[in-house]
């Protein structure tokens, strides 16, 4: 073994027994590895001769990044010994909200530590990086030396670090940042076992394994869905009908999955629960929305005090955005039982330091054989850390070696010692040999504890982000560059939080930093014949996919009436809307799409309530145009009744009526008004 190999197990083994006697002294260790690097307990190679640990998750990434925020570094590169440091180090530019964090928190640490140590190097201040180490006080030539520095120097630098990540946190409680916890330890701990297993066996792998011990979560995964989408188009095309089942969609959740999307009762239902939950906000803007109300403003709160009386105080509220916002960039975790495996290398190391405290007292250990009342004494350890073994009548009785590599074969071949039939013959056929009844007693010994030892610990595994969905209806009504103020750039998919060129923004009210993270989507409605959408194009276009709905006629053909269906009713209605204005204020299905086929009584209605009066806005009561698109069947003409009136006069002269041209009005949808004639009317289907 080299002395780059054995310092790395004598710091191990050291951080293990400290973890050991307190279960909060936690450490990371290498769960990865690429080839050459296969057998190593921490990250490093042999080559670079270093290897470091840390004791605290916090997740940073930049370009160039390969290590962790603070490090526990052994160097080896000196031909007069060796030395360890604890170096910090983060980019003085960071992008994102926990690069952040973590440079306030270096910086913190950078304060409080600076005179209190002798052996410390800071980076110049020009360098892109912040960067900074305490050195320990010597070189040594083996591990035994560097204990009372090395536990002198983590005594006082992990309750500063501690401190400062719990004062951050406070402050910032989106910061990721802790201790590993005992359950994270085990799970390093398994990982790293089933690595070096692994290896044992292909010793001569090929393949290199990617290194991604300690990486920040991929917080976003990618989607098919457009961050920021407008569904436009005409009134009546089911925009906001739409935004029901595209919100669930990208949520896409086990309920959607299972969900039949041709029960809008239960479509409904779900999207009214993700409402409640607060996974989906649905907000309609209008000409009184404003900045404070969708980002964060002042607002005014009544207080009274025990006498009754009253007082007026102002607070920053957060807006409908800001809160959807902070809610999707929290951090989920889920509650997962993790078995904390109690393997037979443990309890071999249990069974041989058990043994060295009773040959300490000069007792022998006793572990009970398969005949009833008899038993074998431990009474010596090998260097190879073997056990010597006799029977515990007798001190001049022969002596057994009971080997680790034997014992570990028979366990794997019997797990369960009450199989076995003839102890001498199956034990042989595994291991050759004799002393089998030495190497039961151990066995039992080993199995016994790791069925007691054996647990099930819960851990926190952080989860992926859920999806969240901000639904704006009628996004055009309202004064966008009023509304959005600067966050009008942030929505923008490169700007969001976790891409290279993400922005943060200072709100002008809390002074807190705020930024827009990729698991929020926006969802806006716009309808086409609202006067209000050419103001809106220039302030969008850039930032937001634009779907267009049109009517579909396809779906009405299906509600059949005497001779016409209605699907060529609305197409006819809309190319005469078209020809007399355009297609951006035709009318949509959703008017008809809930009408039975053959019921009058429902298409009566449908005009009476919806058609005619969205025609009778289109035109500003220009009932020439409406009788051109619905026909004498809706319209009557009024012939001009002559005036007696005595008009002024001018000059002396009485001036002449002016030509007065045709009026139209709408009929009356009384008793008398039959809507199948007037719609025949309407499809030019009346001989004349």
């Amino acid at each position: 073994m080299t002395k780059y190999q054995e310092l790395q197990k004598d710091v191990f083994n050291w951080l293990k027994s400290k973890y050991e006697e307190d279960n909060t002294f936690t450490y990371s260790v290498r769960q990865k590895a690429n080839k050459g690097a296969e057998l190593n307990y921490f990250i490093g190679t042999e080559k670079s001769k270093y290897f470091s640990t840390t004791f605290w998750f916090i997740p940073v990434a930049y370009p160039g990044s390969s290590g962790d925020l603070i490090n526990l570094v052994f160097d080896l590169r000196f031909k007069e010994g060796f030395e360890f440091f604890i170096q910090f180090n983060q980019t003085k530019n960071p992008s994102g909200k926990q690069n952040e964090y973590a440079l306030e928190l270096i910086r913190n640490i950078k304060t409080r530590i600076e005179g209190k140590f002798q052996n410390t190097h800071y980076a110049p201040e020009q360098n892109k990086m912040e960067f900074f180490a305490i050195y320990s006080p010597r070189k040594y030539n083996g591990f035994i030396e560097i204990i009372n520095d090395l536990n002198d120097l983590l005594s006082k630098i992990v309750p500063i670090v501690n401190e400062e990540i719990d004062k951050l946190k406070n402050i910032y409680s989106d910061f990721i940042a802790h201790r590993f916890t005992s359950s994270e330890q085990m799970k390093m701990f398994e990982k790293m076992q089933e690595r070096f297993e692994k290896y044992k066996i292909i010793e001569e792998m090929e393949e290199e394994l990617e290194e991604e011990d300690f990486a920040p979560l991929n917080y976003f995964s990618e989607s098919t869905f457009p961050l920021n989408q407008i569904l436009y188009g005409p009134p009546g095309t089911g925009k906001t009908y739409n935004t029901i089942n595209k919100a669930l969609e990208i949520i896409n959740e086990d309920e959607v999955k299972q969900l039949d999307f041709n029960d809008r009762k239960a479509v409904k239902d779900l999207f009214d629960k993700k409402l409640k939950e607060g996974q989906i906000m649905f907000t309609t803007f209008h000409q009184s929305m404003s900045y404070e109300d969708f980002i964060e403003g002042i607002k005014p709160e009544i207080e009274e005090d025990e006498e009754g009386r009253k007082s007026v105080i102002y607070e920053v509220k957060k807006g409908i955005f800001k809160q959807i916002a902070e809610e999707a960039r929290k951090i989920r975790y889920q509650s997962e039982d993790l078995s904390q495996q109690y393997t037979f290398d443990d309890a071999w190391d249990d069974l041989v330091s058990e043994a060295y405290e009773y040959l300490e007292k000069e007792e022998s250990l006793i572990l009970n054989i398969q005949t009833v009342g008899m038993g074998l004494k431990v009474v010596d350890i090998s260097e190879k850390g073997n056990l010597k073994v006799q029977p515990k009548s007798s001190k001049e009785a022969k002596i057994y070696t009971v080997s680790f590599s034997r014992a570990k074969k028979l366990q794997e071949a019997f797990p369960d010692l009450s199989v076995i039939k003839n102890i001498d013959k199956e034990f042989r056929a595994v291991i050759g040999g004799s002393n089998s009844t030495a190497y039961w007693a151990v066995l039992n010994y080993i199995n016994q504890k790791i069925n007691s030892e054996s647990t099930i610990i819960q851990q926190e595994i952080p989860l992926d982000p859920k999806p969240y969905v901000l639904i704006i209806d009628e996004i055009n009504r309202g004064n966008i560059s009023q509304i959005f103020g600067e966050l009008i750039t942030l929505i923008e998919e490169d700007k969001r939080l976790g891409k290279k060129e993400a922005l943060e923004v200072i709100l002008p009210y809390s002074k807190e930093k705020f930024g827009v993270p990729l698991n929020l989507y926006i969802i806006g409605t716009m309808n086409t014949a609202d006067r209000s959408v050419e103001a809106l194009d220039t302030a969008l276009r850039r930032r937001f996919s634009f779907v267009e709905m049109m009517p579909e006629y396809e779906a009405l053909n299906k509600i059949q009436f005497d001779d016409f269906h209605l699907g060529e009713l609305m197409k006819t209605i809309n190319s005469r809307i078209e020809a007399l204005l355009d297609r951006d204020h035709t009318i949509g299905h959703s008017y008809f799409i809930n009408i039975k086929p053959h019921d009058s009584e429902a298409l009566k209605e449908a005009f009476a309530n919806k058609i005619i009066p969205l025609l009778q806005e289109y035109f500003y009561h220009d009932y020439e145009k409406l009788a051109l698109i619905l026909g004498e069947g809706f319209v009557e003409c009024i012939e001009p009744k002559e005036s007696k009136v005595e008009f002024a006069r001018w000059n002396g002269k009485t001036l002449e009526k002016p030509e007065t041209s045709r009026l139209f009005k709408i009929k009356k949808f009384d008793d008398n008004f039959n809507i199948l004639d007037s719609i025949k009317h309407l499809l030019n289907r009346v001989a004349f």
